[in-house]
């Protein structure tokens, strides 16, 4: 019997650990930590062994975090055994300061550093140059209806709607659209539910068409949406809950989307993951069509949101006249830098 399966033999018949329990306990090294340190004989843990693969020039360390992950964050050493674990603290951690949201009429300002196309978007697959960071930021109404963002040094401001041609022949929707705002009206707190509602094709059908547009004659739809019948796949939730994760949400909604993704099949914990502004975080990670990493890059101690990171495990060839993604590329790697409730455009 190895270690490790003596540790598993030796915890099979504690049971799980309630939130309160877990918290006295966290209150308890807490003050261990800012103690007075004390002399103790010079033994330390022996370390369990982790798998460690490096991603192209990114430096950034991912290791497969089979049996345990450990990630020092700020002061704190924290030890998340599951994506369940970590879904759970996220989740507490939100309740701890509850609040109903932004009201329909606020503004969202956000801005974000991402890694640019080595070469465009119709060569995807091509990757992220990570050597080379832009920086977004912009401002839209929590309702959708409106977005700005600086143009020439000055404030230009975009009001949702359909963009017409010559002929007056409808030709696409104006971005931001309504979408994400339908969302977080539309979905359950109840982790289970939410997660039956986001794999349901008519939560997005009903979140992407516009009535006040179908009402008046107009396209309705705003974007295309997904077909008729089916069931979102897994990727779609994911990435679904990625988009809604860096909107400002209600707290119990937060909390239910932390505690819903480790119940989507195979999605696992990383450790020590860094963001595009390099700051180091824990991750929910699920792999696509067995070549695709994706993942969602939390604090480890606050648990907010923090960025993305994408790469492929394997080389893979899309078909249709497009090229092949090799191992080890980057597909995306963002950062969201701020994220604030503001009263108008033009407020940081």
């Amino acid at each position: 019997m190895n270690d490790l399966e003596m540790i598993e033999s030796l915890r099979g018949g504690t049971p799980q650990i309630t939130p309160e329990a877990a918290s006295a306990a966290r209150a308890r090294l807490q003050a261990e930590w800012t103690a007075a340190p004390r002399p103790v004989r010079g033994w330390t843990m022996p370390r369990p062994v982790t798998r460690i693969a490096v991603a192209g020039v990114l430096g950034v360390t991912i290791v497969a975090a089979v049996t345990l992950s450990q990630l020092t964050g700020g002061k704190h050493n924290l030890s998340v055994a599951s994506a369940a674990e970590l879904g759970d603290r996220a989740a507490v951690a939100v309740e701890k300061t509850p609040d109903k949201g932004p009201g329909p009429h606020q503004w969202i300002y956000a801005r974000s550093r991402n890694a640019e196309f080595k070469g465009d978007m119709n060569s995807w697959w091509k990757g992220m140059d990570t050597s080379r960071l832009n920086t977004v930021e912009g401002w839209e109404r929590v309702d959708g209806r409106e977005s700005a963002e600086i143009v020439d040094g000055k404030l230009k401001v975009t009001k949702a709607g359909w963009r017409y041609d010559e002929h007056g022949k409808p030709v696409g929707y104006k971005s931001p659209d309504q979408s994400g705002y339908r969302l977080t009206k539309m979905l359950p707190t109840e982790p289970r539910a939410l997660l039956r509602t986001l794999y349901d094709p008519k939560t997005m059908r009903m979140a992407y068409w516009d009535p006040e547009e179908a009402g008046s004659g107009g396209p309705g739809p705003a974007t295309p949406v997904p077909p008729a019948g089916g069931r979102e796949s897994a990727r779609s939730v994911f990435g679904t809950i990625t988009e809604l994760l860096q909107r400002p949400l209600p707290s119990a909604l937060r909390a239910a989307l932390y505690r819903a993704l480790p119940q989507i099949r195979s999605v696992s914990v990383e450790r020590d993951v860094r963001d595009a502004a390099g700051r180091r975080g824990i991750a929910f990670t699920h792999t696509f069509e067995g070549w695709n990493r994706q993942m969602i890059i939390l604090d480890p101690v606050t648990y907010r949101f923090l960025g993305t990171y994408s790469y492929a495990i394997k080389e893979h060839s899309p078909g249709d006249g497009e090229g092949t993604v090799k191992k080890g590329t980057v597909l995306q790697w963002t950062a969201q830098t701020a994220l604030r409730v503001v009263g108008k455009p033009g407020l940081r």
